[in-house]
C-alpha cells in the first residue's frame, strides 16, 4: 500500500511557518513554537531536523487552553522521540522543554 501511495502523490517537505502561528495562535503557543524550533535548529543533526514538529500544534488562541493542548498534542510526540531515540543528541533540551511544558 505505501509504494501504491508514494507512485500516486508527490512528497513535499515544508518546514513549520512561523507566521501562520503569529498570525493564528496567542502569545503563549508562539513563545511554545519558537523554543522548541529553537531548540531543533541549534541542537539537531540533519535527520532529527527534519522531525520538528509543525505548526499546527501551536495554533491555540487562547491561552488558558494552550497548556492543556500542549500537554495533550504535543507532549506525547516529545515523549515519543525521547523513547526512540530520535532526539538522542540533544535529548536533555527536549527534557527540559517538556518540563516546562508541564509546569505551565
Amino acid at each position: 500500500m505505501d509504494v501504491a501511495v508514494r507512485r500516486r502523490f508527490a512528497f513535499v517537505k515544508l518546514w513549520p511557518q512561523m507566521e501562520v502561528v503569529q498570525h493564528i495562535a496567542g502569545p503563549l503557543m508562539q513563545k511554545a513554537f519558537m523554543e522548541l524550533v529553537s531548540i531543533f535548529v541549534e541542537h539537531a543533526g540533519e535527520d532529527a531536523l527534519a522531525l520538528v514538529p509543525g505548526h499546527s500544534y501551536f495554533l491555540q488562541k487562547d491561552d488558558n487552553k494552550a497548556p492543556q493542548q500542549l500537554r495533550v498534542n504535543l507532549a506525547p510526540l516529545l515523549e515519543e522521540y525521547l523513547s526512540q531515540g530520535y532526539v538522542a543528541g540533544f535529548s536533555d533540551h527536549i527534557r527540559a522543554y517538556l518540563q516546562w511544558i508541564e509546569s505551565l
